[in-house]
């Protein structure tokens, strides 16, 4: 009776020779390069479409276009600098803000109905 529950537990011998698979590791790094891929594919690749997108939009900001910050502030492109943009807000409220800042860039009026 004890051969039986000796048998059941793994690693157990009971006399004949076995062999082991070796499809252990394989299927380890098949699901570690599938979940690799899935991650590039759901979080890296938009991350970077996002990006670029975002670098176009600002490249394409000139003055005059109406800007909205990430904290919601609006206001008119009236300067830009190399990593800064200086926006009017009110008649006479002037503020200095990071590019990084700038959640969307809304074009100039005119631009739109000469397009359009």
């Amino acid at each position: 009776m004890p051969e039986i529950i000796y048998a059941a537990a793994p690693g157990a011998s009971n006399g004949t020779t076995t062999t082991a698979t070796g499809g252990g590791w394989g299927s380890l790094l098949f699901m570690l390069i599938f979940f690799i891929a899935i991650f590039y594919f759901m979080i890296i690749l938009p991350q970077r479409r996002r990006e670029k997108q975002f670098q176009q939009m600002i490249s394409q900001m000139k003055r005059g276009d109406t800007v909205v910050t990430i904290g919601g502030i609006v206001g008119k492109v009236i300067d830009i600098k190399k990593d800064t943009v200086k926006i009017k807000t009110a008649n006479s409220t002037e503020l200095e803000i990071t590019k990084r800042a700038i959640s969307t860039v809304i074009k100039e009026r005119s631009q739109e109905n000469q397009e359009g």
